[in-house]
């Protein structure tokens, strides 16, 4: 992560939406796209949820990942990350637990 994590995790958001507003026209570069945008995901485990609003942000930026590797799936079933879709919706889950758990507030 930069300097500025604040500007990657929006700059990730930004990527997140519009890649789910834009129809996927081929489906290997969606998914060089989300590898790609994967090895930038924030991590959790380093994220205090004392430091409440950027722990917030961490958890929706994944959570939005998430729903991005889901929709891809759905559009690609035969991708290489429809392996990866068991464990991701697990892990869904559970950050949305965590993101009511601690109050969190969406930012869009």
């Amino acid at each position: 992560m930069s300097a500025r994590p604040g500007l990657c995790v929006t700059a990730l958001l930004l990527s997140c939406w519009s890649a789910a507003a834009a129809p996927a026209s081929d489906c290997a570069t969606e998914a060089a796209a989300l590898a790609r945008d994967r090895s930038e995901l924030p991590r959790l485990d380093v994220a205090s949820p004392a430091d409440r609003p950027p722990y917030c942000i961490t958890l929706e930026t994944l959570m939005a990942f998430a729903g991005r590797l889901k929709a891809h799936v759905a559009r690609c079933p035969q991708s290489e990350h429809a392996a990866a879709l068991a464990a991701s919706s697990k892990t869904q889950a559970e950050l949305g637990r965590l993101f009511s758990q601690h109050r969190c507030k969406r930012t869009r």
